[in-house]
């Protein structure tokens, strides 16, 4: 799975960043043959005045449309987990109604050989 990730106003180190890749992989393995595609847009919100502001934004392409999913936390990784946890529990549901709805079709039974014939055409031995 490639997972685009972004970062505005922000600065992680490489191990936040290898913690934040597997945060999303964790969540979302079960779900891979189904995405197109990940993006993960970061950004602090207040800069450095604190406060819940660190903003987690995931947008998973899947071949049945997208997911958009935001999240807000104090810590970076609270805000990365939280949204990975959503999007996967967003992209189960939009799989489920997808294969629902392909089931959901009427499907065109075999016709027997007796329907076809006209009323009253029965052959008498």
């Amino acid at each position: 799975m490639n997972i685009a990730l972004l970062l505005k106003d922000l600065q992680v180190t490489a191990s936040d960043r290898q913690r934040i890749h597997d945060r999303i992989r964790v969540a979302l393995t079960r779900f891979t043959p189904l995405i197109r595609g990940l993006t993960v847009t970061i950004s602090d919100e207040n800069g450095w005045r604190g406060g819940v502001d660190k903003k987690c934004r995931l947008v998973v392409r899947l071949h049945a449309g997208t997911v958009v999913v935001n999240e807000q936390a104090e810590a970076v990784l609270a805000a990365v987990t939280r949204a990975a946890e959503r999007a996967a529990r967003t992209v189960a549901r939009v799989h489920h109604r997808a294969v629902d709805t392909r089931q959901a079709v009427p499907r065109v039974g075999r016709v027997g050989r007796a329907s076809l014939d006209p009323p009253g055409s029965e052959e008498v031995f």
